[in-house]
């Protein structure tokens, strides 16, 4: 865990965050939540028999979502807020049983006029147990500069 204040983050950097091995509860909370029907999220036959991936898939905001509690756990106490989400890649599955971490990487820091804030960027990339990435996103957040 980072925790950083704004000033002490350096670009190039990279974090890990901790790892989480997804559940067949986490995917079946999940659609429920969201109000999700798509086959490939909820119906495992229809799954084995037409998917590209031979079993149900975690929908991709999910892993966004789970990324996004890892990233808090490394940014902390010192966010303020999140300015923007954007440019996702989701380039494989992520399935029940896998176990996925994010590799959090400072790409660029902007100061802001009062002094008390900075903007922070960074590239979000979730890998699994394989060292595949299923997905890599960027953030922008609004840090708080010096100790809390």
């Amino acid at each position: 865990m980072a925790q950083k204040t704004y000033e002490s983050y350096e670009i190039g950097e990279t974090f890990q965050s901790y790892g989480r091995t997804i559940t067949e509860a986490d995917l079946v909370s999940y659609t429920c939540l969201a109000g999700l029907k798509l086959p490939m999220f909820i119906d495992e036959e229809f799954s084995k028999k037409h998917s590209l991936f031979k079993t149900r898939v975690a929908p991709g905001l999910f892993t966004a979502s789970i990324a996004a509690g890892m990233l808090e756990d490394i940014l902390g106490k010192y966010t303020l807020a999140a300015l923007g989400l954007d440019r996702f890649k989701f380039t494989a599955p992520v399935k029940a049983g896998d176990t996925i971490h994010v590799l959090i990487t400072v790409e660029g820091k902007k100061d802001v006029s009062d002094g008390q804030r900075g903007v922070l960027t960074v590239r979000i990339t979730v890998v699994n147990q394989t060292g595949a990435s299923p997905l890599e996103f960027w953030g922008s957040f609004m840090m708080r500069k010096g100790e809390v």
